[in-house]
C-alpha cells in the first residue's frame, strides 16, 4: 500500500506532491500510513527547504490532498 500527499507549505506557499519510492526488496521506513506520519523522517519543502513534519499536528494543518493505493 502507498500514500501521496499534495501539501502546501505554511512557510512559503509552496505546493508539491510527496510519497515514498518502493524499497525494492527493503521496507522503506513510514512517512505516512494513514493517519499516522512519521516525524523523525525529516520531509522538506522543497522551495524553503523548511521541515514540514515536526508533529502529527503541523503536518496536517499541510495536506490539501491524500491519495492511497494498494
Amino acid at each position: 500500500m502507498g500514500t501521496a500527499y499534495k501539501i502546501r507549505c505554511k512557510h512559503c506557499g509552496a505546493q508539491f506532491d510527496h510519497y515514498m519510492q518502493p524499497g525494492y526488496g527493503i521496507l522503506p521506513m513510514c512517512v505516512g500510513c494513514g493517519e499516522y506520519v512519521e516525524t523523525q523522517t525529516v520531509i522538506r519543502c522543497p522551495a524553503c527547504r523548511r521541515r514540514i513534519n515536526p508533529s502529527q499536528e503541523e503536518f496536517n494543518e499541510q495536506i490539501e490532498v491524500t491519495y492511497q493505493w494498494d
